[in-house]
């Protein structure tokens, strides 16, 4: 195992857009070049396993990451800390914090996209976890397009990330509330988010590739009162039981 990335995020916000809170991260370089590399093994490779046949998207790349895989790089310890910083932050906001308690957290799925031109990935959510996330390592050049279209009065989207909240599934009493929140990829960034928020990527015209590193999670939160352990939020089955292929990779 390679030495773990011992820098800290540059910028570690945790907002609401609307109802749902959401992380905006801005990791620092070395781990972005750690996570570039490991994603450009991962294309190369031709053992590579994909991981499109589970996913909405309509893009042609979508590959499998092991833990293993994080660990050889040295980067797994850096997004695991990132996870469980989002889920303590969330808990207080909630007012569900007490130095008491005890925060368990864990990734159990991640995969690398590798977006062109006219690929996308429609409106969907993720279900199986309690928290997913999407780390941003290359984009395309869009510029001139996004020049173009905002001289038309258009919408600037080419290769951005759409989430959408206030769905029938999401509503809540105010009917006014801001349903809409549309971030422009830039390499580092990371954004964390609950898994049943609905989210949309456009696709892009022009040269370049979109890639990025999603992932899901899962957490619990737990009190210990004497020998008893109570369940204060998250998912009841424990975070080990959710691991579902992110683990050690196969033998070759």
């Amino acid at each position: 195992m390679t030495e773990q990335i011992q820098s800290h995020p540059t910028r570690f916000e945790v907002t609401k857009w609307f109802g749902p809170q959401t992380a905006s991260v801005q990791l620092p370089d070395d781990a972005l070049s750690a996570m570039t590399k490991m994603t450009d093994d991962i294309i190369a490779n031709k053992k590579s396993e994909t991981h499109g046949q589970s996913l909405a998207g309509v893009i042609d790349k979508e590959l499998k990451i092991y833990k293993s895989d994080m660990d050889e790089y040295g980067v797994d310890q850096l997004l695991e800390s990132c996870v469980k910083s989002y889920v303590v932050h969330a808990a207080k906001t909630h007012g569900m914090f007490k130095e008491e308690y005890v925060f368990e957290s864990k990734v159990n799925s991640a995969w690398v996209v590798s977006q062109y031109a006219n690929e996308y990935n429609p409106m969907h959510n993720h279900t199986g976890c309690e928290l997913s996330g999407v780390i941003y390592l290359k984009t395309p050049d869009v510029k001139g397009r996004r020049n173009i279209e905002s001289k038309k009065g258009k919408m600037d989207s080419d290769g951005d990330i759409s989430f959408v909240y206030n769905t029938a599934s999401q509503r809540n009493h105010d009917i006014f509330e801001k349903g809409l929140v549309q971030v422009t990829p830039t390499p580092g960034l990371m954004l964390m988010f609950p898994s049943y928020l609905v989210h949309t990527v456009y696709p892009f015209i022009g040269e370049g590739e979109r890639r990025c590193i999603a992932f899901n999670g899962t957490y619990r939160i737990l009190e210990k009162v004497g020998e008893q352990t109570n369940l204060i939020a998250g998912n009841s089955n424990g975070v080990k039981s959710h691991y579902f292929y992110y683990g050690e990779k196969p033998n070759e």
